[in-house]
């Protein structure tokens, strides 16, 4: 009977995903029960400490789907969005010429049953079993938290990541096992994990040199052992920055000036609300501040969005990662994230997000 049973739910997951898919696309096609049409999916790709939106969908009789060009095996995340309820995050591997199902019920989207033989997603499922208590009692948090509520939320952090890390102590290094390894090694910015941060420095040396110098191993390396940071009182740090045009540019080119540093992404809803105000201190407060916008998006996605918004000034971009670079030094952990910088070169502010009029409020508050 189970055997049965087990083919008749292959044979439905192929019908869903029928017709095949090209070589070069990938699929994603998901049917969820008890949540109603108007919700919305949205489809991601992260990109280091970023997520770039994909694609977004509505539920239309529980289905949703979504499909793509691809040309190697790709992490993406699923996210369900009912009004300004967020119902976590999936995390699916799309790899080209295949159809990836997904099946569920409710509105914890992390819950749902990925239907799928590609090895990266068997690896996944494995790590999100490990803590799905956790998991449960994390997604039971939405909005602002109150002081007892944050405690426990980064006490269930804790524990996952302390689940995590002792898996991977005996768990192949594959793609999947470096990317939860990043997402520990993070948490230990914000004090998270410090306990078995020994065990993490012992995973790092697991690794080939080719993984620690990838892009997942060089954050890894950034969280387990970061760089000084700056702060107010310390002269500012500075690096090289390009412009859309590929010249490079250092914080330096505006000393005698106030700077007003704005690390930010286009995925960023706040970041969005706060470009008209900095617009506006950058034109009106020409010859005393220069508004410097640090862009911590690829560089693809950030100068798309730069034309597409028709921005202008100093829109600036280290293209490399958040936490390798200069956010990592003005100790970035989230955006929209301000630093001002004084005429002789010295942090006079640091502030993170962003409300309206916040900024010009700022700027009355530290020029004088």
């Amino acid at each position: 009977m189970k055997q049965l049973l087990c083919l008749l739910f292959a044979a439905v997951a192929v019908t869903a995903c029928a017709p095949a898919v090209p070589a070069g696309e990938f699929r994603i096609v998901g049917k969820i029960e008890n949540v109603p049409d108007s919700a919305v999916v949205r489809l991601y790709e992260p990109q280091g400490q970023m997520l770039r939106g994909m694609a977004v969908d509505t539920l239309v009789d529980g289905r949703f789907s979504f499909r793509d060009t691809i040309s190697s095996p790709k992490a993406l995340q699923v996210c369900l969005h009912i009004g300004d309820y967020q119902g976590g995050v999936l995390d699916i591997w799309a790899v080209p010429g295949k159809c990836t199902e997904i099946r569920g019920e409710g509105e914890q989207a992390w819950l749902w049953e990925v239907v799928s033989d590609i090895p990266e997603q068997r690896d996944e499922d494995i790590y999100r079993a490990l803590v799905e208590p956790e998991i449960r009692e994390l997604n039971r948090f939405q909005g602002i938290l109150q002081p007892q509520e944050l405690t426990r939320y980064m006490e269930l952090c804790g524990q996952i990541s302390e689940k995590t890390v002792r898996h991977m102590q005996t768990a192949p290094v594959t793609e999947v096992w470096m990317n939860r390894f990043a997402e520990c090694a993070r948490f230990l910015l914000y004090g998270i994990g410090t306990a078995h941060k020994a065990e993490m420095l012992a995973l790092y040396d697991r690794m080939t040199e080719e993984q620690r110098q990838s892009p997942t191993g060089r954050r890894i390396d950034a969280c387990l052992n970061p760089v000084a940071t700056v702060g107010v009182g310390d002269r500012m740090a500075d690096g090289d920055l390009y412009d859309i045009d590929g010249d490079v540019h250092h914080l330096a080119e505006f000393l005698g000036k106030y700077i007003l540093l704005e690390f930010g992404s286009k995925g960023c809803g706040a970041c969005l609300e706060a470009i008209p105000e900095l617009k506006e201190i950058a034109e009106r407060c020409k010859d005393r501040v220069a508004v410097v916008n640090i862009s911590l998006d690829p560089e693809p996605e950030w100068k798309e969005f730069i034309a597409e918004k028709q921005l202008a000034g100093n829109q600036w971009n280290e293209l490399v990662d958040g936490d390798t670079g200069l956010g990592s030094r003005y100790g970035v952990k989230g955006i929209p994230h301000f630093v001002l910088i004084a005429p002789d070169g010295r942090i006079q502010d640091v502030w993170q997000g962003y409300g309206k009029g916040s900024l010009q409020e700022k700027i009355a508050e530290n020029i004088k």
